[in-house]
């Protein structure tokens, strides 16, 4: 907490237009179009996307084979292990310039905490500016971490051996993209005002935004018209299910 603001509070409104993110001297997030996204790959950029908002509980398997306890290794000790191979053509749609893969991981030795610094620049990364950044694209994309702990260790097994069936599943698997589906669909919904070619020019926060607003917008209009109908019980319904303005977050 800074100031009495949660860091993880951020501008949503700059965000829907898509104005960029400061999260340090050094580090500033872009708030890509979704015609950029298709200019640069979807799948590249949302593999990146998904590394750099990866935890523990993500990569159970793959951390068990490296000798690493999932529940042992901090967010930020993972996130810099995913981004050794990150190079700057592989961020810099989100980051720019700034290489990730060659920061170095280095300890406070008086607060005993981590950072990644750059040596050559003198650009760095703290574990504050990290939280900032990931929860940043964790908005952006509507991303939501799901931390998992095991109770014991026979659960924890099970857990692993889920992971790894899992993986085994994916691997090879064709890569279905996750745009097209969702485009197509607003293409067809009556409200949506954009040409394709509109469309590239929204930012991803904007466009998800719309996609949600669609669905929130049936629902509620459809609820609205069962209810007129006399077609519903509407006793059992939370009343905020009513309302197509209200928040996707609520």
């Amino acid at each position: 907490m800074v100031c009495g603001k949660n860091l993880l509070d951020f501008d949503e409104l700059r965000m829907y237009f898509g104005e960029d993110y400061r999260i340090n001297d050094y580090i500033t997030v872009h708030t890509p179009t979704v015609g950029e996204i298709v200019a640069f790959g979807e799948q590249n950029y949302y593999s990146v996307v998904s590394s750099l908002t990866a935890i523990p509980s993500d990569m159970k398997s793959a951390l068990f084979d490296m000798g690493i306890d999932y529940e042992k290794i901090s967010d930020f000790e993972l996130f810099y292990i995913l981004t050794r191979g990150f190079t700057p053509d592989m961020t810099k749609l989100l980051l720019g310039s700034l290489d990730l893969s060659k920061m170095i991981l280095c300890k406070d030795t008086l607060t005993e905490k981590f950072f990644m610094t750059d040596q050559d620049t003198g650009e760095k990364l703290d574990e504050l500016a990290y939280l900032k950044l990931v929860g940043y694209l964790r908005k952006l994309h509507g991303f939501k971490p799901k931390i998992e702990r095991a109770a014991n260790k026979v659960t924890k097994k099970i857990l692993i051996r889920l992971d790894r069936e899992k993986r085994k599943k994916n691997e090879g698997k064709r890569y279905e993209s996750q745009l097209k589906p969702l485009i197509s669909a607003m293409m067809r919904y009556p409200g949506f005002k954009y040409k394709s070619s509109e469309l590239k020019e929204c930012s991803i926060y904007e466009f998800m935004d719309t996609v949600q607003g669609a669905q929130i917008y049936v629902v509620s209009t459809s609820l609205l018209t069962g209810s007129y109908s006399g077609m519903i019980d509407t006793s059992k319904i939370n009343k905020k299910e009513f309302d197509w303005m209200r928040s996707a977050d609520e």
